[in-house]
């Protein structure tokens, strides 16, 4: 994402400041969780919140878009960076479709076989990414010598060359534009301020993935302690990796060039690894990415049936995902939801699949997620006086402020696809998600818990 981040932006201070920006927008949005998961751990997360504070059917209709577009969009996304990169690991051999498509196979296959192996997958996928990020950190830092520094400028204006004959979003060449103009102007002052938005929809997505915790709160022992320590301390540590990957690349190659590898739809560490690290470099960062991404995929798949399930315990009719008791079910809804994403691998299995399939499923993993933390603050009006849990700074500020950057997201996400003739396929996604809330209304459903406590 650094690349195609930086193709929005002006230069280095724009790309430092919005993925600061970035990494404190899904730190208020951490704290706001932590306090949903320290008071109210139900099973299903978000699904638990919202059928809480507002009704069963917006529950329900998390619950549907989730297993219909939000999981098997993201794990898609994942899966198709995945591919691309298993090509460079296994040169020659399989296509980068299969070995996405495989991706996803193999780590729902893993997690059926138990919750324990699922997890210790996870711990070791993530160690090994974590180790790895930082030896590509220091080998910008530390390796590189000075000798570089002019192929980096040619190779610069290379890029500019190839670029003007590259058709690129029009968001990305307004920006170029405006760089060229010697008087600024409102219009291009707009237009910044316009790829900033598109390029926080990007960034937002790489931080993805910290409100997953959600989702397995009422199993994290100790909660009141871990799960914040958990949110906070890992969105930070996340914050501060993805500063050093981006400053690492800067100093590598510089932020001309990484831009224009990102409106040609190149990797630039990839590129930088290769030119400095040569065949092995390049083949250990290949490798670091699917590890990476596998990773990824194997959290949303670890996480995904705690929604599925606690759905399946409201509505009888859906008992079959689970079976008749807790966990022995969950295979059933791993295999669906594998299906369901190679449906979306398939559909979107293209150069510029993986921004499409980002800006396809964003509007509505923002939506759910505004409409979580608004949850917060109905819960503190139904609720008052009932709470046991974390408080959010600095409320109702943060929440407020969260709620408005997801809203934001939404809207931009949308105006990607409209940009990128794509509005039929973003109008049958939204059908198919209407369609779920339908549904709710006819379903036969168990009386609803009351009470702040899911204990």
């Amino acid at each position: 994402m650094p690349a195609i981040v930086s193709a929005n932006l002006p230069n280095i201070y724009w790309l430092a400041g919005i993925w600061i920006f970035g990494g404190l927008i899904a730190l208020i949005g951490a704290l706001c969780f932590a306090e949903l998961t320290t008071t109210y751990p139900d099973a299903g997360g978000d699904y638990g919140y919202l059928k809480r504070s507002y009704h069963r059917r917006v529950g329900f209709a998390f619950s549907w878009a989730a297993f219909w577009v939000i999981r098997p969009g993201n794990i898609g996304a994942m899966s198709l960076i995945f591919g691309e990169f298993a090509v460079q690991v296994f040169p020659g051999s399989l296509p980068d479709l299969f070995y996405a498509i495989a991706s996803v196979v193999c780590m729902s296959s893993l997690n059926m076989i138990g919750v324990t192996f699922g997890k210790t997958t996870q711990n070791v996928l993530t160690v090994a990414k974590v180790v790895g990020i930082l030896v590509i950190v220091a080998a910008a830092f530390f390796i590189w010598n000075d000798s570089p520094a002019d192929g980096a400028e040619t190779g610069t204006e290379t890029a500019v060359e190839a670029t003007q004959s590259t058709e690129v979003t029009d968001v990305s060449q307004n920006v170029v534009d405006s760089q060229n103009d010697s008087e600024v102007t409102s219009e291009s002052v707009g237009s910044i301020w316009s790829s900033f938005w598109l390029a926080m929809v990007f960034v937002m997505f790489t931080f993805g993935g910290w409100n997953d915790i959600a989702f397995v709160a009422s199993e994290v022992k100790d909660r009141k302690r871990n799960l914040l320590r958990a949110l906070v301390i890992g969105t930070a540590c996340v914050s501060l990796i993805y500063l050093l990957v981006n400053f690492a690349l800067v100093y590598g190659m510089g932020f001309e060039r990484m831009s224009e590898l990102g409106a040609n739809w190149k990797n630039p560490t990839s590129v930088l690894v290769e030119e400095r690290m040569g065949a092995r470099g390049n083949l250990f960062f290949a490798t670091l990415v699917c590890v990476s991404c596998l990773g990824a995929i194997n959290a949303m798949i670890f996480t995904s049936p705690r929604i599925y399930c606690a759905t399946a315990a409201d509505y009888p009719g859906l008992g079959w995902l689970t079976g008749s008791r807790r966990e022995s079910g969950w295979w059933r809804t791993m295999l669906l939801q594998a299906i369901i994403t190679t449906v979306f691998i398939c559909t979107f299995a293209s150069k510029e699949g993986i921004e499409t399939i980002t800006a396809a499923t964003a509007p509505y993993f923002w939506l759910f997620l505004a409409l979580t933390v608004v949850g917060l603050m109905i819960c503190r009006v139904k609720f008052s006086g009932q709470f046991s849990g974390y408080r959010v700074p600095l409320y109702p500020i943060t929440p407020l402020l969260f709620v408005s950057v997801c809203a934001f997201m939404g809207y931009q996400s949308w105006v990607f696809m409209v940009q990128k003739q794509l509005g039929w396929q973003a109008l049958f996604i939204g059908l198919w998600v209407a369609v779920g809330i339908g549904l709710s209304f006819f379903m036969v459903h168990r009386p609803e818990d009351s009470g702040p406590s899911a204990d």
